[in-house]
Formats: C-alpha cells, structure tokens, sequence
C-alpha cells in the first residue's frame, strides 16, 4: 500500500471496528490484499446502508444520494459531494462519521487493482438501486411492510446476495479459480451465504426495523396468523407472531446450510478465508438458536444477542476445527439440531420458549 494512504488505510480499520464487531474480526484474518478490499468493501456497504436507514433523509434526498453513490464508485462524482449530506448532523454515531469520511474510504478503494474495483463497483451498484427501489415505497409516517416471501427473498438477495457475489469475486481471483468447477460450486451457493446472514439479522432487528417504520416481515406471514404488520408487535398476537416467522427461521436455516457447504467448497488449505466464513455463519447459527420463540424478538428495547462467552466459543472453536470438515460437520450438525428442537415447538399446540441463558448480553 502506498505511503501517502497509510493514514486512510488507519481509519478504515478503525472503522470496520466501530460499526462492526462482527465481521471486524474475520476480515481482520484475511491476507492481503483481501483484507484491504473486504474492508473497503465492507465500509462502502455500510456508508449505502446509511442512505437507506438515516431517519431524517425524504424519499427524494434518498434517491439522490444513491445516484450519488453509484457515481463516487464510478469515479463520476467526488465523495465530498456525498458526503455533504451528512456533515453537521446532530446524529454523530459511527455510520455518520463513516458517511462523513467517504472520501478517505475511497482513497484506499481506488489503490487497489482494477479488477478488485470493477467486481466492488458492479455488486454495490446492484445493491444500490436494489435499496432504491424498496425505499421509494415508503411513506411518512407509515409502517413500510414487504408484501410476499418472495418479495422478501428479493430484497435479501439485494442487501446481501450481491455481497455473497462479490465476496465469491475476490476469492476466486485470490485462488485463481475463475471459470473452474470451484468456482462453479461458490457461485451456486453464493447468494445463499449473503441472504442466510441478512435473514438472521431481519430476525433478530424486528423492533429495530420497525421503530424506522419499516417491517421486513410479510404481510402474506402475518395475514396468515390473522392479524396485520401494524399489529406485529402486540402482545396478544405474540403467539402468532412467532409462527408468522416461523417460514423466515426455516428459510435462514436453509440458506446457512448452504453457508456451511459454500465454506467447504474452499480448500482446505485456505484456513484464513475458510475462517471469514466460519465466524459469521457459526454466530448466525448460534444467534437463531436464541432468537426463535424468544419473546424478546417482539419486544423493543430488547437485543437478542449471543453472549460473549458463546462468541468467545465460536472464535475458538473454530480455530481449531477451521481446516477439518468433520469437525465442522459435526458441530453444525449438532446446533442444527438445537434450531430444530426450538422450531417444533412453535408448531400448533405449542407455546413459545423463554430466552435461553444469555440471550440478552451483548456481544
């Protein structure tokens, strides 16, 4: 990396850590140059995030500066242009900082090979205007709810299939793997990898989500239970509401299955991208565990987090096991197994589980 970009390259570590404990960690073990780009990658999925979160953009002002963005990754448009949205707001947490210093993210994005930057450029473009279209249905002051699964499925495979398409990009060039039956393999499993983790995060976010009047979960799930989005969060459509997500807990579980077989797919050999997929995906599964029927998911002001000691756990589990498929087989086996037991139970004639031990610490 070039000297007079060290200082940016500081800062977006630094920012990977404040808006993501979790995947600082398993970028963190990448080499480089993976480490560089799935950083910048990473930053620059957060800094559109913000675009599609931030409360006090209008629709307008959204669609603007999503045409921004697109035009700062084409080099058509200067950060700062994007970046003037943000600055000056009393809202200092740190996606606006982190929205405040696109430009430094973008010094380090554009020191990378030109391969690395078309792949970057061509998902979160995708991404973008996939953000696009789901945020022009929002209407002030009204609960903005996704129709149907599939209308679900589509919006994941926006937010985070695109990231798993991306993610497959970086690998296989670093594996020298393009237009190989490796390839072929990450491909078919790529978006499932994304959409898993997202679906585990609508999940566990639902309070979240809806407090910016947004409701991720179907009206064709909630109409089935009898009752609307609107009414999601009352307490005496708990139980239903906890079958309503019943077909979103299932699909999350099918689409980490297919993590799991993605992570496998990469050799053996290859522990420290093996790892960036083990962590996230073993946490993914670990936090479903938690959440389902755990009233807490309908409950503002409640996180369902695993507690450190289960990410501490993870960690080292798979340290160890990283490059021994066995292993892993087994220890995924054994917490699907879990998820099962706590999915049967929201099944008519059941009532929902407490929250396991630990469900409420923060990791």
């Amino acid at each position: 990396m070039k000297a007079n970009i060290e200082e940016d390259w500081a800062y977006c570590q630094q920012a990977l850590v404040d808006v993501s404990r979790t995947f600082s960690k398993p970028i963190e073990l990448l080499p480089e140059p993976l480490k560089v780009a799935l950083t910048t990658g990473y930053l620059l999925c957060r800094i559109v995030d913000t675009v599609e979160d931030y409360e006090p953009l209008d629709g307008n002002e959204r669609d603007r500066l999503f045409s921004k963005f697109i035009a700062v990754l084409d080099g058509s448009d200067s950060p700062a242009a994007f970046s003037a949205a943000f600055e000056g707001v009393a809202d200092d947490n740190a996606e606006i900082r982190l929205a405040c210093s696109f430009a430094s993210v973008m010094r380090v994005f554009d020191s990378q090979e030109a391969s690395t930057r078309q792949a970057t450029v061509a998902w979160l473009s995708e991404m973008a205007n996939g953000m696009r279209l789901y945020c022009r249905r929002d209407r002030p002051g009204v609960l903005s709810a996704l129709h149907t699964f599939s209308d679900l499925e589509r919006y994941c495979y926006f937010v985070a299939g695109t990231v798993g398409h991306l993610i497959t990009d970086l690998f296989c060039e670093h594996l020298q793997a393009g237009s190989t039956p490796l390839e072929y393999e990450l491909r078919a499993r790529s978006e499932s990898f994304g959409i898993g983790l997202q679906m585990v995060n609508i999940l566990k976010d639902v309070t979240d989500d809806y407090a910016r009047n947004r409701c991720y979960v179907p009206r064709q799930l909630c109409n089935a239970q009898s009752f609307g989005p609107e009414r999601l969060l009352a307490v005496e459509n708990r139980r239903q509401a906890h079958r309503a997500l019943l077909p979103m807990f299932e699909s999350a579980a099918q689409h980490l299955d297919d993590a799991l077989e993605y992570t496998l797919a990469i050799p053996a050999k290859n522990v420290q991208l093996r790892l960036f997929c083990l962590l996230p995906l073993f946490m993914a599964q670990r936090t479903l565990i938690v959440a389902v029927g755990n009233d807490a998911v309908l409950i503002p002001d409640r996180p369902v987090k695993i507690s450190r000691d289960a990410v501490d756990d993870i960690i080292e589990e798979c340290l160890r096991h990283a490059n021994d498929d066995a292993a892993l087989r087994r220890r995924y086996a054994a917490l699907s197994g879990q998820l099962k037991e706590r999915l049967a139970a929201l099944a008519p004639g059941s009532r929902p589980h407490a929250a396991p031990a630990g469900a409420h610490a923060r990791n």
